[in-house]
């Protein structure tokens, strides 16, 4: 890895840190995102228990974190830009409509705690499933979205190794990285 910084942002979830620590934000995202969606953060096994709305909001929230590393900004007015410019570079096969209703699912569980958002002259209406087998989203009109949770998950992770991966090699995104880790890289737990 490039930095000592990117080896502290990317630690592997499954490798517990012990307390009183600088934390990467990213493993403490991925680690609740994963509790959040019943699996045990470090051993990967299934847990009898969810919180799936608190889970998905911890991926759209990881989604918008690395959507300010990879453009190198975290400018005002600049967030539904950089969201959807990550999910079009990191998720597999994700169409510009689909971009679109994850950003207004983002909006509305971070803004409002609710599954309802309107945006560009539409209106959403969110059906959060988690059956993993399916498309990420699919849509029944006029205003229905449904969002397979587990789909989500699963590319966000990739997503993140994807980036991982790229980051290691490019000197722009590199310097991004940089420019962003002071703010929003790591935290002091002690």
């Amino acid at each position: 890895m490039f930095s000592a910084d990117a080896d502290l942002f990317f630690w592997p979830p499954r490798v517990e840190i012990g307390t009183r620590n600088w934390f990467g934000v990213l493993y403490l995202l991925r680690r609740d995102i994963d509790l959040c969606m019943g699996i045990h953060p470090t051993t990967g096994q299934p847990v009898g228990y969810r919180a799936e709305w608190p889970g998905a909001m911890t991926m759209l929230a990881g989604i918008d974190l690395l959507a300010k590393f990879l453009a190198g900004s975290d400018d005002k007015g600049k967030v539904g830009e950089r969201f959807c410019n990550f999910l079009e570079r990191f998720f597999t096969g994700i169409s510009p409509g689909d971009r679109d209703v994850i950003y207004q699912l983002r909006n509305s569980l971070l803004h409002s705690f609710g599954l309802y958002s309107k945006g560009g002259g539409k209106i959403y209406r969110f059906f959060l499933t988690g059956h993993g087998s399916g498309a990420l989203v699919s849509h029944t009109p006029p205003e229905q979205y449904n969002v397979d949770l587990r789909v989500l998950h699963r590319e966000f992770e990739r997503a993140v190794t994807t980036y991982q991966a790229e980051l290691g090699s490019d000197p722009q995104l590199q310097t991004n990285f940089a420019a962003m880790f002071g703010n929003y890289g790591r935290i002091y737990i002690g």
